[in-house]
């Protein structure tokens, strides 16, 4: 499917932002959903389930992989928010009838995620300077993380200052019981639903509005100017203080010139909302099915005295088009959470990491191989990846009339490139420049192959194993190897199909 036809993607994001913005029933909507932001520490529980619904007349292939993601969610018993950079989470991952209990941790280095079963713990490192080319060395962005904070603030003041109402949305007085609460607590429940229609229709008086906002833009625009002068001041590069020096004296006038641009593309996409609309539906028609009545947004938040959210849950339902190889007509993901101590002192837990990790970064620690030796082989994890998931299993046909596999027939003996077997049985491979031998280290079992070109003589295990005939390098350094003999030797198999191909197999 060509990826403008998910150009709808960003507009249901949107669809969350514009579920009640102005003031109902005397309750500040805005006010108290900006107080959000202002959450630096909290703890909290959270449930998380997504539901496919099938088209009729799906496969059972289909139905079963269905079946098995609706099976799956996941329970946060406890979240610790510590700080904007230090929280952990304990829960359990629940998949079919499986239960996985999980812990995870993250900091500025990086997230570590412990799984049951797992021997070793895997890892996230984030890297602060990654995308940050061009930057002096030691820049740190975390330095600026207020000066981001407080212009997202603002960002989002704006757009809830404009975001019009949808047309089902109240306030009522109740009392529910919350996590952590001896007593009822008295809360403000906010109740909105937003169909992707609707949101369509909401787009452009929030666009108009927007524009017609002269003074909230500015102050937007400055904002970003002082935090831009306050990036350039703190990095000490030659030149920076002529930076900061000319934003300074001219701030005003690169305000009132970004302001005319701004409002020049806020008034051509107001201008041209309605028949941009009407192009982008004629021209993918599976949009308008995205953004039907069929897609739905509820939300239901509850707002204690102080304005903090003690609870809240969402229902997002997407209407998916009718198209050729989707099972699938919507899916929904429903969240649910509760929330308590909302700024007051949080120590997050820690993830034990001195045992070492597995590198999610790293792609030879993630093969199958690898991914099964870091589990129990009675933990229900590795009885997942094994025989559910299959994660091991291989099958491959190999067209010897296929150039792009480059097979060669030599004396009766099928031969294959060692790179492209190394790369079907996610095998390791390893060059003895002196011995001139290279070794083939099988990514399930651990055990190794030795082999020579020009030899047929192999070693397998530290045992000799007789090659039908000796691997051989051709004109470009490609060195081809017996396939069936030596893909036995790594645990697979080698048969012929019916049309003379070559169908490589492991389990």
């Amino acid at each position: 499917m060509n990826i403008k036809k998910w150009i709808a993607i960003p507009l249901i994001l949107l669809m969350v932002a514009l579920t009640g913005c102005q003031a109902v029933g005397g309750f500040d909507v805005s006010k108290n959903l900006l107080g959000t932001l202002d959450v630096k520490s909290q703890q909290s529980t959270e449930k998380i389930s997504l539901k496919l619904t099938p088209r009729e007349g799906i496969t059972q292939g289909d139905q079963e992989i269905i079946d098995l993601i609706n099976s799956i969610s996941v329970t946060v018993d406890e979240a610790k928010v510590q700080s904007e950079e230090v929280a952990s989470a304990k829960g359990t991952l629940h998949i079919d009838k499986y239960n996985l209990p999980f812990e995870l941790a993250l900091d500025r280095q990086g997230m570590a995620i412990q799984l049951e079963g797992a021997k070793k713990p895997y890892y996230i490192p984030f890297n602060p300077q990654e995308g940050l080319e061009g930057m002096p060395a030691g820049f740190d962005p975390y330095v600026y993380s207020k000066d981001v904070r407080d212009l997202t603030k603002t960002a989002a003041a704006l757009m809830l200052k404009h975001a019009p109402n949808p047309s089902t949305i109240s306030a009522t007085s109740v009392t529910e019981e919350v996590y952590g609460e001896k007593d009822k607590v008295k809360l403000t429940h906010l109740h909105a639903e937003l169909r992707g229609d609707e949101l369509v229709a909401l787009v452009k008086p929030f666009l108009t509005n927007l524009a017609k906002d002269e003074a909230g833009l500015k102050e937007l625009i400055s904002q970003a100017i002082d935090m831009t002068k306050n990036i350039a001041s703190g990095m000490n590069l030659e030149g920076s203080d002529k930076v900061t020096a000319e934003l300074s004296a001219n701030k005003e006038k690169l305000v009132n010139e970004a302001y005319t641009e701004v409002k020049k593309y806020l008034d051509l996409a107001v201008a041209q909302y309605d028949v941009g609309v009407s192009t982008l539906y004629a021209q993918s028609p599976e949009i308008k099915t995205v953004l039907s009545a069929n897609t739905v947004l509820k939300t239901d938040s509850y707002f204690d005295e102080k304005g903090n959210v003690r609870k809240a849950s969402t229902d997002l339902t997407v209407a998916l088009p009718d198209v050729e190889g989707l099972p699938v007509k919507s899916f929904s993901i429903v969240t649910e959470a509760q929330s308590w101590n909302i700024n007051g002192s949080v120590t997050a837990d820690k993830v034990d990491i001195s045992n070492g990790v597995i590198d999610l970064n790293k792609q030879a620690e993630l093969t199958p191989g690898a991914t099964l030796r870091n589990f129990d082989a009675n933990s229900p994890i590795y009885n997942i990846l094994k025989n559910d998931l299959k994660i091991t299993k291989v099958e491959t046909t190999f067209n010897p009339k296929d150039d792009y596999y480059v097979l060669e027939n030599r004396g009766g003996t099928a031969f294959i490139p060692l790179r492209e077997l190394k790369y079907e049985l996610n095998s390791e491979l390893k060059w003895d420049a002196a011995a001139k031998q290279i070794t083939v280290v099988d990514d399930i079992t651990g055990k190794t192959l030795k082999l020579k070109s020009g030899s047929k003589k192999a070693t397998l295990e530290g045992n000799t194993l007789t090659l039908p005939q000796a691997p051989y390098t051709d004109q470009y350094g490609t060195l081809y190897v017996p396939f069936k003999t030596v893909a036995e030797a790594l645990g697979a198999t080698v048969t012929r199909n019916s049309d003379g191909g070559y169908v490589l197999k492991r389990d």
